[in-house]
């Protein structure tokens, strides 16, 4: 009787939670050319039509480059009140509420919080979104307030299921091991050096932290030597562009994931780690206190910290490896453009490479590609940006000419590539980074996949009697997106 009685009452709250839930219909275009939104009423019958929980993208597949949509539903309002919107959208927007427009914010852009107020009696209110996509990212976020009800979307149970499928991670481990079976198999009895690399984690959105924490149960089943987060943690994901009270909870809880690795993490800041609520940009020194300091105590005085800066060094002395790894994005502390190397970066990496001892196995990382392979090749000044990549070439290439250069292994991309270039091994990590099919170059590659249910982390292992070093994909893509060369 007790079980029948649970059960009516888990079936009532569960009618009760889908009844109560709004319903958000959505219609699509395709082939919108201009960088501002439509009249709408002039495009025809559109191309999808479809009803979801959220006013967002979430299950929507069929989005591209260049297209138009309208999201309608209905807030159900028991008691007059006065109603704070709050709309984020990459590109242009408008929202309408019982047909009067509050927030107009058209236009090509990046992602753009706007706020209206409206008080809205008892009843049911109509609420319509107008938005389009020009080309790279594309995102909507749509939300709301009173005096009386915290922050929420239309609909927040999607993200309670999610929370509770990524706190289960029960694809994590059988990933792991089928990638590590490879590993134990390449690298026989010989002595390896091997690290995973975690990037671009940032478009797992609301729960990007985790999968750093997914990687720390990768480096144990490996045995890694250390960790590399390449950047991109997740500053600019979901809504912490805007929010810096989301942006300290994502900086937080990634930096408690990081500490469940018994060992050194290497990190390297990218473009969007800069970015923090309301505009706001970190300095070097914040973010070297927050990812890069907490590590020197663990490395045993092997760690070496620019002061100020984001770039230092790393030494393995057991294993005779030294790990440079660079800041990528210096105009960004200077409140510019990012993607630059800068000059008093390149003069220190130089009087360095110098000073290493010729027999040592160096390995060069940051965020971002300087090879044109790695798709993002120029920012502003353009100019400038072009020239200082050919300069950090160049030093790698002499340097290369009469001492061990291993690689320079960088992320940024979102997508997986290799290539050598004047006698030094350039490869890109694919990490968690969504990309624009139609920007890719030929030899880009990209193994699309579901971030909760699916890792996307490589794992470098380097043999130094042979000279060898290989990649092994954990998750996304599998052994196909593993690669091999030699140095």
């Amino acid at each position: 009787m007790l079980k029948k009685i649970t059960t009516a009452i888990a079936a009532a709250l569960l009618l009760a939670a889908c009844t109560c839930t709004p319903k958000v219909s959505y219609k699509i275009w395709y082939d919108w050319p201009e960088r501002y939104l439509p009249d709408f009423s002039t495009l025809g019958e559109p191309a999808i039509t479809g009803v979801k929980s959220n006013l967002d993208l979430e299950g929507i597949d069929d989005t591209k480059n260049h297209f138009c949509a309208v999201f309608e539903t209905e807030l159900k309002v028991k008691t007059e009140e006065e109603y704070t919107f709050i709309l984020t959208t990459d590109d242009g927007s408008k929202l309408y509420v019982d047909d009067e427009l509050l927030i107009v914010s058209d236009g090509a852009r990046g992602p753009i919080e706007e706020k209206a107020v409206k008080v809205l009696s008892k009843g049911r209110h109509a609420i319509k979104v107008e938005w389009f996509d020009f080309d790279k990212g594309q995102s909507i976020v749509f939300r709301y307030s009173t005096p009386t009800i915290r922050e929420r979307e239309i609909d927040d149970t999607h993200l309670y299921r999610e929370d509770r499928a990524t706190s289960r991670h029960r694809f994590v481990k059988p990933q792991v091991r089928e990638a590590y079976k490879r590993f134990a198999a390449w690298k026989g009895d010989d002595e390896v050096l091997v690290y995973p690399i975690l990037t671009d984690v940032h478009t797992c959105g609301r729960f990007s932290f985790k999968h750093i924490g997914y990687g720390a149960t990768a480096a144990k089943v490996f045995g890694a030597d250390f960790m590399a987060n390449l950047g991109d943690i997740g500053l600019n994901a979901y809504q912490a562009t805007a929010d810096s009270i989301y942006a300290k909870w994502i900086k937080e809880r990634t930096l408690e994931q990081m500490k469940k690795f018994n060992g050194v993490w290497i990190y390297t800041p990218g473009n969007h780690d800069w970015d923090a609520g309301q505009g706001r940009y970190h300095t070097e020194q914040e973010l070297q206190d927050f990812f890069q300091k907490p590590w020197v105590e663990r490395a045993g005085g092997n760690l070496h910290l620019t002061p100020g800066r984001t770039y230092g060094y790393y030494d393995i002395p057991e294993k005779n490896f030294r790990i440079i790894f660079l800041n990528s994005s210096t105009t960004r502390t200077l409140g510019e453009a990012y993607y630059l190397f800068g000059k008093e970066e390149l003069a220190w990496l130089a009087d360095l490479l110098e000073a290493t001892d010729p027999a040592t196995n160096v390995i060069v990382m940051a965020h971002y590609m300087p090879h044109p392979m790695g798709r993002w090749t120029s920012s502003k000044p353009v100019e400038l940006t072009l020239t200082q990549n050919d300069a950090i070439m160049n030093l790698l290439s002499e340097y290369a000419q009469k001492r061990t250069i291993v690689a320079m292994v960088t992320g940024d991309s979102h997508t997986n590539d290799y290539i050598n270039y004047n006698g030094v091994n350039y490869f890109v990590s694919q990490g968690y980074g969504w990309v624009v099919p139609d920007l890719m170059l030929p030899t880009n590659r990209h193994a699309f996949f579901d971030y909760k249910e699916t890792l996307c982390i490589d794992v470098v292992a380097v043999k130094p009697a042979t000279r060898e070093v290989h990649t092994f994909r954990i998750g996304a893509g599998g052994a196909d997106y593993d690669c091999e060369f030699s140095y």
